[in-house]
């Protein structure tokens, strides 16, 4: 089949271009068409799949933007860590000729939906891992309002919290002492960022709440800021209620030459070495 490809790279790798053309070489000699841009610059347009080249920080941006088309992404490994971008480049190749013979297979997962008030606009943004609520000034304490189904939870009185999918659980979830979640599972997970409160733990919701957090911060500032993917950042005033519910269309990823996900935890997480 001659697919239409495109191809994203991170140009702030001294490598990643080079093997982004690579990549197109290759596929213009299976008679593919392609498309290439750095991460940057990406062109929004309807495509077979993309290839992300770069990191999972590569990976995160070029999700997000192709997400509302429903394109499938494969990212191509040249970062440190590699959870979302799992084929390494002398693999690039093998993994091409392999779709073209006998097409690709697809790993639904789920996106997280995030919306708040922001300079007077509404702003709707995807977040892939996460998005964390946390004071603007560093590492001051703040208090977070949440409320899910409408019904209030609870108070927290901490860092900051974090909402994450399964595919971010073994990000800032994790770090902040969450729990590791399978990947395709339908549930959200929320965090609290160093609780004042013992018992106020990582909790797991499914997929279908609808959840919102408020935060205020004592700082003299106040102001709280809202990032998502640690990629987009916002400065939010006090109070600002910011709502997250499950986005409309899954996550697709291409599972071609893809580890076993319990493999791949036992290579990032270094689990049993």
């Amino acid at each position: 089949m001659n697919y239409n490809v495109a191809i994203v790279y991170n140009k702030s790798k001294s490598n990643a271009k080079s093997l982004a053309f690579e990549i197109s070489k290759f596929l213009k000699q299976n008679k593919c068409r392609y498309f290439i841009s750095d991460s940057m610059n990406i062109k929004i347009k309807k495509y077979d799949f993309v290839l992300s080249v770069g990191g999972d920080g590569t990976m995160l941006k070029t999700i997000r933007t192709f997400a509302p088309l429903s394109v499938p992404v494969k990212g191509i490994n040249l970062g440190t860590l590699g959870f979302l971008t799992d084929v390494n480049p002398f693999e690039v190749q093998t993994f091409i000729q392999n779709v073209l013979k006998s097409g690709f297979k697809i790993e639904k997962r789920i996106l997280l939906s995030v919306q708040f008030e922001y300079k007077d606009k509404k702003i709707r943004t995807i977040a892939v891992n996460d998005c964390v609520v946390r004071s603007l000034s560093g590492a001051k304490l703040i208090s977070v309002d949440v409320n899910i189904d409408k019904n209030f939870v609870a108070e927290y009185k901490c860092d900051g919290m974090i909402i994450a999918t399964p595919t971010g659980s073994t990000a800032y979830s994790l770090a902040a002492s969450g729990p590791i979640v399978y990947p395709n599972l339908p549930l959200f997970i929320i965090t609290p960022i160093s609780p004042h409160t013992l018992a106020q733990r990582s909790m797991l919701l499914a997929d279908n709440s609808a959840i919102s957090f408020t935060a205020k911060n004592k700082d003299s500032l106040g102001h709280i800021m809202v990032s998502v993917d640690g990629q987009e950042n916002y400065s939010l005033s006090n109070g600002t209620k910011v709502k997250f519910c499950l986005y409309k269309k899954p996550l697709k990823l291409m599972k071609n030459c893809s580890p076993s996900y319990f493999d791949t935890l036992k290579t990032k997480l270094h689990w049993s070495i």
